[in-house]
């Protein structure tokens, strides 16, 4: 199947029966069992140890890493898939705190939508970052469930994205919480009062 959308896919990422033997499940424990949460990740990609520095939730910029995978051990070229949470804000929308984190990290925000995940919807964007590596292109893909805002971003240099972009979408879609405690955030400004049709 083809991709729906050549950064943001929904569809065309997910294996067929002689793919799915080159990925592997995994499921994350954390501290807090109701911040656990499985993957589909390609075969041979590394979970590497969180950063260890104390979290400050007071800095609107902070998210609590709960993963960090790399498709090579020593995560160069950068090409990684992280997960990270920190409590919503209790003013505004999905949408608008995406933008927000956009702007505090420096990241140039091309275009974002909304799309329905297996977690349920999430505001979905793509960015570009300056680095040392060069320009990285990010998926951000950010979702509110019990209050809890998380963000997944996928991130790989920008001159071979289209390389990565499937596997990298395959984490995206194929990430769940195993304790979701519901969504009540609105998702953008037009949705205040109700979800799309669709739900």
């Amino acid at each position: 199947m083809a991709l729906d959308d050549p950064d943001l896919p929904t569809q065309g990422v997910f294996p067929n029966a002689e793919e799915l033997k080159d990925c592997i499940t995994v499921t994350v424990r954390q501290p807090r069992s109701d911040l656990d949460f499985s993957v589909l990740l390609p075969d041979g990609w590394y979970q590497q140890p969180a950063p260890a520095s104390k979290i400050d939730f007071s800095k609107e910029s902070e998210f609590a890493p709960l993963a960090l995978f790399s498709a090579a051990k020593e995560m160069l070229p950068p090409i990684l898939f992280t997960v990270g949470v920190r409590p919503a804000p209790k003013k505004g929308n999905v949408a608008e705190w995406l933008e927000r984190q956009c702007y505090l990290q420096q990241l140039a925000l091309q275009r974002m939508k909304l799309n329905k995940f297996a977690f349920g919807w999430a505001a979905d964007a793509v960015a570009v970052q300056a680095s040392d590596f060069g320009k990285l292109k990010l998926r951000i893909t950010m979702f509110e469930d019990g209050n809890r805002l998380f963000t997944l971003i996928g991130m790989a240099p920008l001159d071979i994205w289209d390389v990565w972009v499937v596997p990298l979408g395959l984490c995206v879609n194929t990430f769940e919480l195993l304790d979701p405690k519901g969504q009540s955030a609105p998702l953008a400004p037009k949705y205040e009062d109700a979800k799309p049709d669709d739900e």
